[in-house]
Formats: C-alpha cells, sequence, structure tokens
C-alpha cells in the first residue's frame, strides 16, 4: 500500500514529536519502515492516534506509579522519624547502631537492583512489580513489631531486598513507553514520590506521634511502621488491574496503537525495535562494556551522595531547638518548594532537550546550600539553607536518570541492566554516607556537608565531561549518517 502524502504545515504538541518522522522526505533507514497496519492511516490521524497512545499511559500508568513509590519512600524513610519518637531508647541502640541499621538497608537494596531488572525485561510488569509492593509492605509493617536491635537490623536488610526491584523497575519500565522528548518530565513526575514522601512523611509521622503514641500498648514509632505498611500492602493489591505491560503486549492497547506504541519508539533507535527479544546475559555484557555507561554511573554516584542528608533530616532539622512535633512540621517545606522546582526543571530540560546544563545549574544551588548549612548559626539561614539542598540535589537526580535511558537507549535488556548498574552502584554509597551525620557533628554537621560539596561538584564537572563526549559522538553521527537516524541528548 502506498505512504500516505505529507502536509508540511501540519502542527502537532512539543509532546509528541517522534510521528513528525513519518511526515518528512527523509530517506526510511533499514528497520524503519511504518509498519504494515498504520499504512492507511494519513498524517494527522497517525498524530492523533499517538496523542491518545501517550495520554492514556500517562492517565493509567503515573499516578499509581507515583503513589507506591510514595509509599516506596515512606516505608524506607520510616526510620529516621522513628527516632525522634523514641526507637533508640527503647530498643537500646547506640548511636552507631542507629547508623548501621541505616547502613543495612542498602546492602539488601543493591544485591537485588540488577538482577531484578534483568528478570523484569522479560516478565509482565504489571504482575511483578504490584507482588514486590506486597511483599516489601509486609516486611515493612513487621518492623513494628521487633523487640531489639538484630531484629530490626534483619528486617532493615530485608526491608532493602524487597524494596529495590520497584525503583529501577520502574524507570525501566517507563523507558519502554515514552520518547527521549517524553522521559524525562514523565520520570519527574514519578519522582515527585520521592520529594512527596519526604514532604508528607514528616506530617504523618506528626500525626502519628501526637495522636497514637501508647495506642494497644504501644509506642508511636512502632505504628508509623505499622499504618505505613499495611497501607502499601492494600496499594500493591490496586496496581494489579491498573498497570499495563510493554507495548507489544498491553492488551487494552488495540493492533493498530501497539503497532505505534513500538514503532515510535524504534525510529530514535536507527530502527532497533523496543521489543527485541535480546538475552539479558548478552544485556548486562552489552552495558558493562559501554563506556558511558560507567561514567553516567559517576554522575548518578555523586547525586546519591548529595541527598544523604535526606536520611537525618528529622535530626538536622532538629538542630534548630524546636519540640518533636514541630520539628517534624519544619521538615515538609522544603520538600514541597523542591517538587515545583523539580518538575520546572525536568519540564525545561525536556522541551529544550538538553540534561547536562540543568544538572549543573541544580548541582550549584545545593552545593550553596550546603556551605551556607555549615558556616552559620544562624537559624533562618539554616533552614534557608535546608531549601536549597533539597532543590537542588532532587532535580537533578531525576534528569541523569532520564539522561541514562536516552544515552543507553536499546536494546531494551541492555537498557534495563545500563539502569540497574547505575542506581546499584549509586545507592551502594549509602552504605557508607549512613555514617557521614553522627550526633557528635550536630548542629552544623561539617563532615557531611563538606563530602555532600564535593560530591556536587564532581557531578556537574562529569556531567560536563559527558556533554563534551556526547558532542563529539554526534559530531561523528553527522559526518557518517548526515540529518538522518539516532541523536544522543546533550
Amino acid at each position: 500500500m502506498a505512504q500516505p502524502k505529507t502536509d508540511p504545515d501540519i502542527k502537532t504538541p512539543a509532546d509528541h514529536l517522534s510521528h513528525l518522522e513519518l511526515t518528512t522526505d527523509k530517506p526510511q533507514q533499514p528497520g524503519e519502515e511504518l509498519p504494515e497496519i498504520l499504512r492507511q492511516l494519513t498524517p494527522p490521524e497517525l498524530a492523533a492516534m499517538e496523542k491518545t497512545i501517550v495520554r492514556r499511559i500517562d492517565f493509567r500508568t503515573l499516578p499509581i506509579l507515583v503513589v507506591l513509590f510514595i509509599m516506596n519512600i515512606l516505608d524506607r524513610n520510616t526510620i529516621a522519624n522513628a527516632r525522634l519518637g523514641g526507637l533508640e531508647a527503647e530498643l537500646g541502640m547506640s548511636d552507631t547502631q542507629y547508623q548501621t541499621a541505616l547502613m543495612v538497608l542498602w546492602a539488601g537494596y543493591i544485591s537485588m537492583m540488577i538482577p531484578s531488572n534483568m528478570m523484569l525485561s522479560l516478565l509482565r510488569p504489571n504482575l511483578y512489580l504490584p507482588t514486590v509492593v506486597i511483599v516489601w509492605g509486609l516486611v515493612s509493617g513487621a518492623t513494628g513489631f521487633v523487640q531489639n536491635y538484630s531484629g530490626l537490623v534483619a528486617l532493615r536488610f530485608l526491608c532493602g531486598v524487597t524494596e529495590a526491584p520497584y525503583f529501577v523497575g520502574a524507570i525501566f519500565f517507563l523507558s519502554a513507553w515514552y520518547t527521549k522528548t517524553e522521559l524525562p518530565f514523565r520520570i519527574a513526575i514519578f519522582y515527585l514520590g520521592y520529594t512527596l514522601a519526604s514532604a508528607f512523611g514528616g506530617l504523618i509521622a506528626a500525626g502519628i506521634l501526637d495522636g497514637m503514641d501508647g495506642l494497644g500498648g504501644y509506642q508511636s514509632w512502632r505504628w508509623m511502621f505499622i499504618v505505613e505498611g499495611a497501607i502499601t500492602v492494600v496499594l500493591g493489591f490496586f496496581a494489579y488491574p491498573l498497570l499495563p505491560n510493554y507495548p507489544s503486549n498491553t492488551k487494552w492497547l488495540n493492533e493498530a496503537e501497539r503497532a505505534l506504541a513500538q514503532y515510535r519508539l524504534s525510529r530514535e533507535c536507527d530502527g532497533d525495535k523496543d521489543e527485541v527479544e535480546e538475552s539479558v546475559f548478552i544485556g548486562l555484557k552489552q552495558a558493562a562494556a559501554d563506556p558511558k555507561t560507567w561514567l553516567l554511573v559517576l554522575i548518578l554516584t555523586c547525586a546519591v551522595i548529595s541527598m544523604s542528608f535526606t536520611y537525618f533530616f528529622p535530626s538536622i532539622v532538629q538542630t534548630l531547638g524546636y519540640p518533636r512535633v514541630q520539628t517534624l512540621l519544619l521538615t515538609s517545606p522544603p520538600y514541597f518548594l523542591a517538587c515545583i522546582f523539580s518538575l520546572l526543571n525536568s519540564w525545561h530540560s525536556g522541551k529544550t532537550q538538553e540534561r547536562s546544563y540543568h544538572i549543573v545549574t541544580g548541582a550549584a544551588i545545593s552545593v550553596v546550600g550546603q556551605i551556607l548549612s555549615t558556616t552559620t548559626h544562624n537559624l533562618g539561614a539554616r533552614y534557608f539553607a535546608m531549601f536549597l539542598q533539597a532543590m537542588g540535589s532532587f532535580s537533578i537526580f531525576q534528569l541523569i536518570l532520564a539522561w541514562i535511558s536516552s544515552t543507553i537507549p536499546r536494546p531494551k535488556a541492555k537498557r534495563g541492566v545500563a539502569v540497574a548498574i547505575c542506581t546499584a552502584v549509586a545507592n551502594a554509597t549509602n552504605i557508607s554516607s549512613a555514617y557521614l551525620y553522627p550526633s557528635a557533628d550536630a548542629p552544623l554537621y561539617r563532615k557531611g556537608c563538606i563530602v555532600l560539596t564535593v560530591a556536587l561538584v564532581t557531578c556537574a564537572s562529569a556531567s560536563l565531561a559527558l556533554r563534551f563526549w556526547l558532542k563529539k559522538e554526534n559530531e561523528k553521527l553527522d559526518r557518517e549518517e548526515g540529518d538522518v537516524g539516532f541523536r544522543y541528548i546533550l
């Protein structure tokens, strides 16, 4: 069947640029032929179908992913709020033992990230992801019944093992549906779960601390784990019918929609089809052999280190001198502002198709916050510094995740393993950063601030180095291919 005639005057939304490839006079590359089922459609019909697909995925997927990620972070960080509720005193823990309880979660977390994404590239996301949500909810809720330090450490390790598949799996899942133009803002929306959980975590903890302490004979810190774990389990069951699978096997898309969902992604990658069944072990070998993977590992690792303060944030805010409930309430505003800034920074990054300068901007803001935090005893200035720390660090992390997926886009198995390698290695630093904020360093916590500042400067420098590298790669592709095919986002 003949290809539809093109109309150069057709205008379409910026978020759905991929279909413009269908209406240009550029030559098709090998493997890029429009699927047979779509050839009878006109360019406006294809554009409308693509817009419909993206909107359906947005409304069907993003809300439940965000809500589940909120619970992921709440369950993970409950221990920071529980510390103010009497956890250390009741279990007879020292400051070092508390930091070890923080650290051991990450030992379990990093052990499962790569194996989980290798499995997810072969399994159905709408079954796998909700199942891991339910399991980690049960483990987290059980933490409310521990009787000693050893039991806490054991459950924290299991919590890390069971929570690990969700985050890397969700990022991989999003990259299987969205183009490189659309992905940064969707990851930003997804990552809202982190900042919203951090913001609401303090409010929820304040409510439990003030209203449930002693209920049923349990201290408030126990109820924090029990209540949040139970909510997680219930939400996990709701996720089963809501999440889709991959573009090739999602049943509530018709055949033409599935074909277009795959085609619009395959055109970004020199015709590599998104759903090619590649061995996960070949994907592991490909990702490990690509030097760009390891520079991205460095960039993401520094970003993760820059967020280490969040696991001690209630204790840091407590140094301002307010009572426990007011302290928990004061933890929320910096995270709410970080939500807004992160969305704006990611939206602008997606609109301009630029990553490195946006990352450098966020790193610079956070550096100012770190320096201010450790050089003044003025309460107003220190609280303002906390806003800057959260704004900068949270905004750059999600941009880097999008950069990984666009820099190592296909095949699916390689992309999934690359995301997992980057996040696993980066999160391994939490094992050591759990000891950056000992109580003896209060109120300025100079050691932690200095380490985080160095990490931010390194993150910005490495991002600029990657920009230079990818620019050279694009120039090479321009010489070899001309104005067609895949290009790296800088």
